[in-house]
């Protein structure tokens, strides 16, 4: 089943150039596979999207699979670590993206509840029912 999840989180307003260069920066994921601890596929990433206004940033995932994992996952890719500590020293409220257990706080502490995700229905085909 599709889910997204989002996360909202500000910055201080003087270092928005700073910011949105690193946000651009943010390379692929490691896989698009989200994997269990011993390595098992248990869903996959579908899209992430990033947008900005004003010092507020939200990003939004769309995924397949428990989201536990997905965090679990993404707290310790590689490709993200450099960026995400550079990312500290703009944020408006501290946290500490450096380690894995530090993401996955500031993960829940910034995650925002879903009111609904909604996509047209479409047949085997792929083309949306009508």
């Amino acid at each position: 089943m599709t889910q997204v999840a989002a996360i909202a989180w500000t910055f201080r307003r003087e270092c928005r150039n700073e910011v949105e260069n690193l946000l651009l920066r943010y390379p692929p994921p490691d896989s698009l596979e989200i994997t269990d601890e011993t390595g098992n596929v248990v869903g996959r990433m579908l899209a992430t999207a990033v947008f900005v206004r004003d010092n507020l940033v939200v990003r939004v995932m769309e995924f397949e699979g428990p989201l536990p994992e997905l965090l679990r996952q993404k707290s310790m890719e590689s490709t993200h670590a450099e960026i995400d500590r550079a990312l500290q020293q703009y944020l408006e409220k501290p946290a500490d993206l450096s380690t894995p257990d530090g993401f996955r706080t500031f993960f829940a502490d910034s995650a925002m509840r879903c009111l609904y995700f909604r996509k047209p229905a479409q047949d085997p085909t792929g083309a949306i029912a009508r």
